[in-house]
């Protein structure tokens, strides 16, 4: 529903209105909204994109990196604590047309209807929740795999903004003019502010990601695969029909065997293009065992400042989760022996057991 008319109606145009009966509805409420708020997206559009487009960013921002379910959101709630940086919340990762004229009346009306916690893993959510930037792409060029949710039987068209690699030259320049655009409303929101993102789908973007910015520093926040991919079922399962205009008609299992291993794939093809004091990998077993020493080590991998200052935060921050209960996965050796004949690679590159 944050999409602009125009972007909203090419999105149909492009999968010939080839809409489920059941989600005819929900077709009908997102043209109404758009419509509604399209003289508020115009307003602002003549008011803040020239000022947008001056914004400059001083200081590349830091991109959190790793498939989903790997503990991104958790790492960038932690980083998080240090005010010194801006990030992306509900409301402007949903409303990026929105995000600047008419911010609070859009969260006014957001509130009532978030949920206190996310559904696939209870954790807390309202509308400051950190959100990935890939879903205000969708709503301001489609140029997403996350385009692919709304028409899941067109997934295939839209999974190449993934890598780019199968994009043309003019995609791919439309990718980058938005992503900058989108960053640099971003800073001026927060107040010009350094920027850190999490994003799962930059992990295959990481080359085009340092073109914009050369001195982006990225965290690749890693997990147990086979815990992952339980999780990442969870996730479809649970999420994916929200966005669904059609049935789908793709095998689950298989398309998240094949994304996770094009991510990776991609990841570690650039791997060594990426300056070596502007990244750092992290295990998130590691992470959740021994968080302090974890952070120490990113803080001075990437130079990111004197931890000590917020060394008290996290800690009260990490004492409000002791409640909190991280799924469990009961994996039979059959579902080891498939899934690490599909992921070995990162398996055994993260030195995590072969069935």
């Amino acid at each position: 529903m944050g999409a602009s008319l125009k972007v909203w109606l090419k999105l149909l145009w492009e999968n010939k209105f080839n809409i489920s009966w059941k989600y005819i509805p929900r077709t009908l409420a997102i043209t109404l909204v758009t419509a509604l708020f399209t003289p508020l997206t115009i307003y602002e559009h003549l008011r803040f994109n020239r000022k947008v487009r001056k914004t400059g960013i001083k200081e590349d921002p830091i991109f959190i990196i790793g498939h989903w379910r790997t503990g991104t959101t958790h790492l960038q709630n932690l980083l998080l604590l240090d005010e010194k940086y801006g990030y992306s919340d509900l409301i402007e990762a949903t409303f990026p047309h929105l995000m600047l004229g008419s911010f609070k009346l859009i969260s006014s009306l957001m509130k009532p209807l978030i949920p206190e916690t996310r559904p696939m893993d209870n954790m807390s959510m309202d509308i400051t929740t950190p959100q990935e930037h890939d879903f205000p792409i969708v709503d301001l060029c489609l140029l997403s795999p996350q385009t692919g949710l709304f028409f899941p039987r067109n997934r295939e068209r839209y999974l190449k903004y993934g890598t780019f690699e199968k994009a043309t030259e003019t995609e791919i320049n439309k990718w980058k003019e938005t992503f900058l655009f989108y960053l640099k409303k971003l800073t001026l929101k927060e107040g010009g502010k350094q920027l850190l993102l999490k994003n799962p789908l930059d992990t295959h973007r990481v080359k085009l990601v340092l073109e914009i910015f050369p001195n982006a520093k990225f965290i690749n926040i890693y997990r147990n695969p086979y815990k992952v991919f339980f999780s990442t079922v969870k996730l479809h399962k649970t999420n994916t029909h929200l966005f669904w205009l059609q049935k789908p008609e793709y095998e689950l299992e298989d398309f998240i065997f094949d994304l996770y291993l094009e991510m990776y794939e991609k990841y570690y093809q650039d791997f060594d293009s990426i300056p070596k004091e502007q990244l750092i990998e992290v295990k998130y077993e590691n992470l959740i065992s021994n968080p302090m020493g974890e952070l120490v080590k990113i803080f001075d991998q990437l130079n990111l400042g004197d931890f000590e200052l917020i060394r008290d935060k996290i800690q009260i921050y990490l004492d409000s989760l002791n409640d909190y209960k991280v799924g469990d996965y009961k994996i039979s050796k059959k579902d080891k022996e498939l899934i690490y004949s599909k992921w070995h690679e990162t398996i055994d590159r993260w030195g995590y057991e072969k069935p």
